[in-house]
């Protein structure tokens, strides 16, 4: 009989070390050097397995590993616990982490199913519409590579059709990982990674491993007569294991010795399809339930908070509010994880606390439209993490005004080149091709400047040592007005390209002139628009005129 596929004891995870290499280790080799270099991060070859298989690490710790005390996690942090530490703790998992045999099965179904076998190109969510792989071109995967792409599709499944469920957190959702910032490395370890993103008060005991490991028990079936999975049915921690699809893989000898389409190895075991059966586990009114995910209220006063996705493969700044911070009205909130590693930054000394402005998001998910995958978005946003409570909340202040100033000035950049392109009564939609785009060029072309005005204002208002200086908000105030030159440059070099008076018809000449007045008074106070553009950045209200000309008395 032959040995279970042990995914705690084989070498199966993809990591690549810090000299460029990519080799494969096991779940407890992750805190410690590879042959005396560092590992950085997994590498899998595509950048949505890599999310999925981070996120899997950074479930197991949270259920291992206690990250609750902030001095404690500090500690690991900076101490990561030794292979031998992990393997002891990772051990209890072991009958969860079996890919294939007649027991429980890694992420797939407890029974074993019947039917028609699926082609595993259907594993990768992209495939149909053919944005990453051409047809055919994944036909062969290894045991490792069906871990990892079974792991990715249960994390991310997208609707399949009646009874194929969708992931905890729907289709293709966003994940956003903390990088911190690091001293000695370009880029900080894959422990480093893994560890500042572990979620507080998600340890469980074996006892209630079923309730965290979905496929050790019968599926929750949500057929007719079935079940939904609400946060109370489970552990918490599911949320890192969800079981959305009935999957169990079909394994066969290699006997042509054919590599893994997806990691280039030859196993002797091999996986070309799998069966599925609908009508897996149902998650519903998971809250805010993931951990690594940004949530969003479609209005304001309703109750549940829905996964935040993303429209554009195009992260810019103005998603910044809602991914690293909670926007005014409290209908966007970060990851939990985000919060969580402020508030254990505050433990950080020396130069850790001196490598925290450094420190980055990874916003990571498919661009969706509706429920079809368009493109896989990666981006990397400064964080702006200080080491200090009160640092922290004068860095969400700066960051909520300036970019709630550009939202004004786009807002009415957008009225004046609709003015001047349409007139007074113009009958055009806001989403219009024009409208649009001089909307999304203002956000492209002020976003370096953004990143770099906020990092400047972070830096004159908090201290190295994370504290703050005497009057911080006049030094905020100063960085504001620097703010206002910028929007404001733009705004006019983008109305005079959208709208050029040169080539204006005699007719539309003052509906130019007027659209172009309209704008240019907002940015220098004048107006309601320019009232409420002052006020958000803190700036002095513009005193009215006289209709001469002169100051009112």
């Amino acid at each position: 009989m032959p040995e279970l596929f042990s995914l705690l004891r084989r070498a199966w995870l993809p990591v690549a070390l810090d000299d460029g290499r990519r080799v494969f280790v096991r779940p407890c080799d992750i805190s410690e050097p590879h042959e005396g270099r560092a590992i950085v991060r997994v590498a899998t070859g595509r950048p949505d397995c890599d999310i999925s298989l981070t996120e899997f690490l950074i479930g197991l710790l949270a259920v291992t590993m206690d990250g609750t005390s902030h001095r404690e996690w500090a500690k690991h942090y900076r101490n990561p616990p030794s292979r031998a530490a992990l393997e002891a703790a990772f051990a209890p998992l072991e009958p969860a982490m079996v890919l294939d045999g007649d027991g429980p099965r890694f992420f797939q179904d407890l029974e074993s199913l019947e039917g028609a076998v699926t082609p595993v190109e259907a594993f990768f969510m992209d495939a149909p519409a053919e944005h990453f792989v051409k047809p055919g071109r994944t036909q062969v995967l290894s045991r490792a590579g069906a871990a990892i792409a079974l792991a990715t599709l249960q994390t991310s499944a997208p609707a399949g059709g009646a009874g194929h469920r969708t992931s905890l957190r729907g289709g293709g959702p966003l994940t956003t990982l903390v990088l911190p910032g690091h001293a000695a490395h370009a880029e900080p370890s894959l422990w480093q990674r893994l560890w500042s993103n572990v979620p507080e008060r998600l340890q469980a005991e074996p006892e209630d491993y079923k309730r965290v490991f979905p496929w050790l028990g019968p599926t929750r079936i949500s057929d007719r007569s079935g079940v939904a999975t609400t946060p109370e049915d489970v552990h918490p921690a599911q949320a890192f294991f969800g079981l959305p699809r009935r999957i169990r893989l079909a394994f066969e000898p290699n006997t042509q010795k054919l590599p893994c389409d997806q990691l280039g190895i030859v196993d002797d075991v091999i996986v070309t399809g799998y069966i599925t059966r609908p009508w897996g586990t149902n998650y519903t009114s998971w809250s805010k339930g993931h951990p690594l995910s940004p949530y969003y209220k479609p209005k304001p006063n309703e109750p549940e908070f829905l996964p935040l996705h993303l429209k554009s493969s195009r992260v810019g700044y103005r998603q910044f509010l809602g991914m690293v911070l909670e926007n005014p009205d409290g209908s966007r909130v970060p990851a939990r994880s985000v919060d969580e590693f402020r508030s254990r930054a505050q433990n950080f000394e020396g130069e850790e606390r001196r490598a925290l402005r450094d420190c980055r998001l990874l916003v990571a998910g498919y661009a969706m439209d509706k429920m079809k995958p368009l493109d896989f978005a990666e981006a990397l946003v400064p964080l702006f993490v200080t080491g200090s409570e009160i640092g922290d909340q004068h860095v969400k202040d700066a960051a909520k005004h300036v970019i709630g100033a550009a939202t004004l000035v786009a807002s009415q950049l957008s009225s004046a080149v609709k003015r001047a392109l349409y007139g007074e009564r113009g009958d055009v939609k806001w989403d219009s091709t024009v409208l649009e785009g001089v909307q999304n060029r203002f956000w492209s072309d002020t976003e370096q400047e953004f990143y770099a005005r906020l990092s400047s204002a972070a830096q004159a208002i908090v201290t190295p040592d994370g504290g703050v200086v005497d009057d911080p908000h006049s030094a905020r105030r100063a960085h504001n007005e620097a703010w206002l030159a910028v929007i404001a440059r733009h705004a006019l070099a983008i109305f005079d390209d959208a709208v050029p008076i040169e080539d204006a018809e005699s007719a539309k000449i003052a509906d130019v002139i007027e659209g172009r007045k309209m704008l240019g008074s907002a940015l220098v106070g004048s107006g309601p628009v320019g009232r409420k553009l002052f006020a958000e950045l803190g700036l002095p209200e513009k005193e009215p005129k006289t209709k001469k000309g002169k100051k009112a008395a």
